[in-house]
C-alpha cells in the first residue's frame, strides 16, 4: 500500500517505519525534519490544508502523532487538543475527501485509565474512562475514528499500546532507560507489525486492539481478539529482563 505515517520522525514513528518500510511505500509526516530515504512532508497536523496535501495519493493512513507528554504541555487543553484531537480530525476529514478507506490509529491503554489503575482486566467493550488530559485526548481520537467509520465507511484499527520502548535497550522516547519491565511494555517495532496486520485485515470494521508485548500482559488485558483477528504476536516479550519488584 501507499501509506502516510504521521509523527513519523519521532521515537514511535521510527519503529513504525522500520516495521513497515519493506512492505509498503511510505510517505512520512512530522513537524520535525529528519534525514530519511522516504518522502517527507514537514508540517503541522492542525493545518487542514497540510493534511490534505499529505494524504493525497495514499491508500491508507497510520496516525501516530502526539503532543509531547510533558506537564507544561498537558497542563491546559490548548496544545494537546490542537495536535492530538484537531490533527486527527483533520486527517480523517482529508482521508474521507480523498476516498481513503483504511486507517490505523495508534491510540492508548489510557482510554481505560480508571479501569487500568483499578487493576481490572481490560476489555475492548469497556466504556472509555480517561483520568488525565492525555487520556482524554486519546479518547477523543477514538470518538473521531468511530464517527468517520459510521458516517464515511472508513475502516479503522485502534491499536492500544501501553509503555512503548525499545526491547533491545529498554530506552523509551524520553531517553529513560528502565532497569526492569512489567506487563505494560511493548516494543515500538511490534506496534508497526500489528499495524501491518490491521492494514491487511480484509473485513476490518472499527475495532480496538490491545497491543502489548510482555509475557504477562494476558493477565491484565484481554488479548484474545488481537491474537485472533490480527493474527499477530509480538516478536519481543521482554523475557530477558527482570520484572519490576
Amino acid at each position: 500500500m501507499k501509506l502516510l505515517i504521521t509523527g513519523a520522525t519521532g521515537f514511535l514513528g521510527a519503529g513504525l517505519v522500520t516495521a513497515l518500510e519493506s512492505k509498503h511505500e511510505l510517505r512520512l509526516m512530522d513537524v520535525v525534519k529528519r534525514d530519511t530515504r522516504h518522502e517527507l512532508v514537514v508540517g503541522d497536523v492542525s493545518d487542514l490544508q497540510v493534511c490534505r496535501r499529505a494524504v493525497d495519493g495514499r491508500d491508507a493512513l497510520v496516525i501516530a502523532h502526539m503532543a509531547p507528554n510533558r506537564p507544561e504541555v498537558y497542563g491546559t487543553p490548548t496544545i494537546p487538543f490542537d495536535v492530538n484531537v484537531k490533527g486527527t480530525a483533520n486527517l480523517f476529514a482529508a482521508a474521507a475527501e480523498k476516498g481513503i478507506r483504511r486507517v490505523v490509529l495508534i491510540s492508548s491503554v489510557g482510554v481505560l485509565d480508571r479501569q487500568h489503575h483499578a487493576g481490572e482486566l481490560l476489555r475492548s467493550d469497556m466504556p472509555a474512562q480517561p483520568t488525565s488530559m492525555y487520556s482524554l485526548t486519546k479518547t477523543c481520537q477514538e470518538v473521531i475514528a468511530e464517527y468517520y467509520h459510521r458516517t464515511q465507511g472508513i475502516a479503522v484499527a485502534m491499536l492500544r499500546p501501553a509503555y512503548i520502548t525499545d526491547a533491545d535497550t529498554l530506552v523509551d522516547k524520553y531517553g529513560t532507560k528502565r532497569p526492569s519491565v512489567n506487563w505494560q511494555f511493548i516494543d515500538r517495532r511490534d506496534i508497526g507489525d500489528a499495524a501491518d496486520c490491521a492494514l491487511r485485515l480484509p473485513d476490518l470494521g472499527c475495532e480496538a486492539f490491545w497491543v502489548l508485548g510482555h509475557r504477562d500482559c494476558v493477565n491484565h488485558a484481554d488479548m484474545t481478539t488481537t491474537y485472533r483477528r490480527l493474527g499477530w504476536k509480538p516478536a519481543h516479550d521482554f523475557s530477558q529482563y527482570p520484572d519490576d519488584a
